[in-house]
């Protein structure tokens, strides 16, 4: 088996957020120490001088169904090459087609891939002429609760989209409400099962104070930073009350990138107000991979330390936090001895370039998050030709 001795690197603690000046060692796909490593191990000596090396990032909501929805990238080329050794699928599918999505995308990804289950039977429309609906008359509990039975470490929890589009001007919170009542019953068997709201333009029958007031400990709202209708922000540009109390119970707020759910002034007024995501995350799809402003994950966390979130923030939000949402153990994620060796290196580089969002707004780049090394159970599975 391959073994590496990563020198002189800034290492991450994603549990306690702190960095180190320590090497890495890896022997046979795990986490070792350093003096473990024997001449007959044939070491690969890798010089982190000035990098940083990270457990392997968590990216906590994209749409990964490459063929079956029409909307999914391919996960091999978004995760692996961006330093993200664990994804989510955002709840691109529903009851009647996850299975399809397993079997030709979940179980050959190099990338762990877990995924959240879409409420609505059919899962997400959003290439179409129109959005799915989200009548609750159409739910299926009984296929959803077979699916966790079949797939208890891969699903996630259960994924539902209050906006316009899903919504209309008639179904207001039953959505969700339904949604709420299916989780709790399927937390009670035993199964991991959150709530995770894609938070957009909502109807007028729908304020954000009921949105975030029927939220538990554990739920994520996704998209908290957009800009669409009522947002989180009152008309001083103060957080609202329901949006800190929601925080204070312990709903996750996820940044969510995408293209068009946040704005350079919205990402900034978070940080004035010390109102900073608890996960990030690159709702990649296929028409933004590799393309500005949604791009990837990385372009995210570019974005989010160019409007002032500190590294160790940034580098805990896609890696214990998103791990703690997803039923992880963020202990088992470091990279710690005994621990499976999914790591990353990265290089902050300085850019002249501009950062853009989708309105217009630009702002300076501080230093852009530049992948050089990827290691998946201690196998190089990316390395920059130059690195």
């Amino acid at each position: 088996m391959s073994a590496f001795l990563i020198k002189n690197g800034t290492v991450f603690d994603s549990v306690t957020a702190t960095f180190r000046q320590s090497d890495v060692a890896v022997k046979d796909r795990y986490i070792v120490s350093p003096d473990a490593l024997l001449p007959e191990d044939k070491v690969t000596v890798i010089d982190a001088q000035g990098k940083y090396v990270v457990p392997g990032l968590i990216d906590e909501h994209l749409h990964l169904d490459l063929h079956g929805s029409m909307i999914g990238v391919n996960g091999d080329l978004l995760c692996i090459t961006q330093g993200i050794t664990s994804a989510c699928d955002g709840g691109t599918c529903g009851a009647s087609n996850f299975r399809q999505f397993y079997q030709s995308n979940i179980t050959r990804y190099e990338a762990t891939t877990y995924a959240y289950l879409n409420v609505q039977t059919f899962g997400n429309k959003s290439l179409c002429l129109h959005e799915e609906d989200h009548d609750p008359a159409d739910f299926r509990p009984d296929l959803i609760e077979e699916l966790f039975e079949s797939y208890p470490t891969t699903l996630r929890g259960l994924k539902v989209r209050m906006c316009q589009g899903t919504l209309g001007d008639e179904l207001g919170m039953r959505p969700l409400l339904k949604a709420k009542e299916i989780s709790s019953h399927l937390k009670s068997r035993g199964f991991h099962c959150p709530v995770v709201v894609h938070y957009d333009n909502l109807p007028a029958n729908v304020t954000v104070d009921d949105l975030f007031s029927s939220l538990d400990a554990g739920d994520i709202i996704a998209h908290v930073y957009q800009v669409k209708r009522e947002t989180i922000y009152d008309a001083e540009g103060k957080v609202k009350g329901a949006v800190r109390r929601a925080r204070e119970r312990g709903v996750y707020m996820d940044d969510c990138h995408g293209r068009v759910h946040w704005s350079i002034p919205s990402l900034k007024r978070a940080v004035d107000e010390d109102f900073m995501p608890d996960i990030i995350s690159s709702d990649a799809v296929r028409i933004s991979e590799f393309t500005f402003p949604g791009f990837s994950l990385l372009y995210a966390l570019t974005l989010q330390y160019a409007v002032g979130m500190p590294l160790e923030q940034i580098f805990k939000a896609v890696s214990a936090t998103p791990a703690k949402a997803l039923g992880l153990e963020p202990a088992k994620l470091t990279l710690n001895e005994g621990n499976v060796a999914d790591l990353a290196i990265f290089d902050l580089q300085e850019s002249p370039r501009k950062l853009a969002d989708n309105y217009g707004n630009t702002l300076p780049c501080k230093a852009l998050f530049v992948p050089l090394l990827t290691l998946k159970r201690g196998r190089v599975a990316f390395r920059q030709i130059f690195f």
